[in-house]
C-alpha cells in the first residue's frame, strides 16, 4: 500500500522560497526568544529535536559547524531531504529516467527514519556521547 501520486510539486517549492526569506530575516529576533525544550526541561533528557532551532539559526548564519554541533541529526536530514526534493522533481519532468526510481517515497522510509530519531535519542543521552548533546541548554 502506497500513498497516491502527488503530482505538481513546484507550488510547494516556490512557496518555500519566501518563507525562507522571512525566516532569515527573523534570525536575530528569533535568537534572541530562544524557546526551550518542554521535553528536557521535565525529564532532563534530550530529544531528537532538542538544538534543532539553534541548529537552523547557525545554517541561516552560515556556520555549518555550530549547526552540526547543535543538532547533527538535523543539518543531515535537511541534506538528504533537499537530495530527495530534487531528485523527485527531477523525475517527475523526465520521467524516461529510470535511475531515479529508487527515490519514490516506500514505506520503510518510515520505519527507518523512526529507528533513526530513536537511536539518535538513546544515544544523545549516554553519558560517553555528549558530543551528540547540544551545545547550551
Amino acid at each position: 500500500m502506497s500513498p497516491p501520486e502527488v503530482k505538481g510539486k513546484w507550488p510547494c517549492l516556490v512557496l518555500l522560497i519566501p518563507l525562507s526569506i522571512v525566516l532569515l530575516a527573523m534570525a536575530p529576533w528569533l535568537s534572541e526568544r530562544m524557546p526551550s525544550c518542554l521535553f528536557h526541561e521535565k525529564t532532563g533528557l534530550f530529544c531528537p529535536g532538542c538544538g534543532a532551532t539553534r541548529s537552523a539559526l547557525a545554517l541561516s548564519n552560515g556556520d555549518w559547524f555550530g549547526a552540526m554541533r547543535n543538532n547533527v541529526l538535523f543539518v543531515s536530514s535537511l541534506g538528504l531531504s533537499g537530495f530527495w526534493v530534487v531528485a523527485s522533481v527531477v523525475r517527475e519532468k523526465f520521467p524516461e529516467v529510470k535511475t531515479l526510481r529508487v527515490f519514490r517515497f516506500r514505506l520503510w522510509f518510515l520505519w527507518w527514519i523512526l529507528a533513526m530519531l530513536i537511536a539518535f535519542t538513546l544515544l544523545r543521552n549516554i553519558p560517553a556521547m555528549d558530543f551528540l548533546r547540544p551545545v547550551s541548554q
